[in-house]
């Protein structure tokens, strides 16, 4: 025991906590000692306001005896002590603040392009995590990040990024981030019911390929961005001027089969859905009546990979009930085309044993349709599902929407978990 404690009980007690196997302190990470600070000794320990304070002060004189003087500075800091108040306060306040803090340590793995971390973890993941934060520690110890460097965050993003990229011992010589990212898949892949899991067989294999580079799809997509341009003038009614209108029916003509053709956006529901998914994507402003591309537009009109991430998100759809639906249809259309009454009656099931209204009643089969209608509308939009020739045809995946599909499954496949 250093000579730095005095209180051998409370050395003890964190010791048996955070050393149960005997291991010396020596070898706690910064941020196994800022999850001890921030939630651990608030939410799991037995103890009152004063003992925490005491605690925290005596596992910086362990750490410090043993020259860990990063993690030490995490027990007497201005942070441990204002979330240590705030669980103090509330449960939801203690929570917020844990989340806050830890956010902005220097040793957490920021999210990257690649790779956003969950907050339910598989085995691999938190391996990765823990592996990273300590690998970003000894950066930070070592000099090779300089946390005063105006360059630090960006410095920091590339320094996950090479790592996440580089096979480890660890994972038996394999990319930390395809051992994450194969096991998200298996995650998915098993989760309930039955129903879903047969609706997704047909599938996985082509997902457990590695992803090719995106081909450029959404064409109706990028056909709009490239209309709108520097700016067109919209109508008093807030509507796309109707040149575009008329320039969008004539390419895509299918889009209003019927009569001498739409005359305004109104008539469009295509193209008014098009330009929503521009507006909720942020890839437009708006000034008065003059709509035109945003920075994130004219990037997604020249990289056709952040535009066929956009539309994924778009025919995926916003609510966990449109995903489940949109995910359960694209793994039956992947296998065969299907009637409507067919894909109904083989996704629905699934939702079924999923979700309940709020107020707890059953889903029922028209609950299926209508979600069923807005996945299956919102891939014509974006060229994914083939013209049907008659209300009875079958709905059949397009050329472009079978990579399309995949791009979908595999955001929710490799995504991040945040609920079990």
């Amino acid at each position: 025991m250093t000579a730095l404690v005095a209180d051998e009980a409370m050395a003890q007690r964190l010791l048996g906590w955070l050393a149960p196997d005997g291991d010396p302190i020596v070898t706690l990470s910064a941020a196994e000692v800022e999850r001890f600070c921030w939630y651990e000794l608030p939410r799991k320990w037995d103890a009152n306001a004063c003992e925490q304070r005491r605690a925290v002060a005596v596992l910086a004189d362990l750490l410090t005896g043993v020259g860990r003087v990063r993690a030490a500075a995490v027990c007497t800091s201005a942070t441990t002590a204002q979330v240590l108040e705030d669980w103090q306060r509330s449960e939801e306040a203690g929570f917020a603040a844990y989340r806050k803090a830890a956010a902005a340590s220097l040793t957490t793995p920021p999210d990257v392009p690649e790779l956003s971390w969950g907050q339910v973890k598989g085995i691999q993941e938190a391996l990765a995590r823990a592996n990273l934060e300590d690998r970003l520690e000894k950066a930070l110890d070592e000099g090779e990040l300089d946390p005063d460097a105006r360059t630090f965050p960006a410095a920091r993003r590339r320094f996950v990024q090479h790592w996440l990229a580089t096979a480890q011992p660890v994972f038996e010589g394999r990319a930390p981030l395809e051992a994450i990212c194969r096991e998200r898949r298996e995650l998915w892949a098993a989760a309930p019911p039955t129903e879903r899991r047969a609706l997704l067989a047909a599938v996985l294999p082509a997902l457990e390929w590695s992803a090719a580079a995106p081909v450029d799809t959404a064409e109706p997509l990028r056909w709009l961005l490239e209309q709108i341009g520097d700016g067109v003038t919209l109508t008093q009614a807030g509507y796309l001027p109707r040149e575009l209108v008329a320039a969008a029916f004539a390419r895509y003509p299918h889009w209003y089969p019927i009569g001498k053709g739409p005359r305004s956006e109104a008539d469009l529901f295509q193209l008014a859905d098009l330009h929503e998914l521009a507006r909720t994507h942020r890839l437009v402003t708006k000034r008065h009546r003059t709509l035109k591309l945003s920075p994130a537009g004219r990037a997604q009109l020249t990289d056709h990979r952040l535009r066929q991430h956009t539309a994924a998100l778009a025919w995926l759809g916003t609510t966990a009930a449109e995903r489940q639906v949109a995910e359960s249809a694209l793994g039956a259309l992947w296998a065969e085309p299907r009637p409507r009454e067919d894909l109904r009656d083989a996704v629905h099931p699934v939702l079924a044993a999923g979700f309940t209204h709020g107020d707890g009643t059953a889903m029922e089969a028209k609950d299926t349709e209508r979600l069923l209608w807005r996945f299956w509308h919102t891939g014509r939009e974006l060229g994914y599902l083939e013209p049907e020739r008659s209300i009875d045809a079958p709905i059949s995946l397009s050329t472009t929407g079978r990579p399309a599909a995949l791009a979908a499954l595999r955001l929710l496949a490799e995504g991040p978990r945040n609920h079990i």
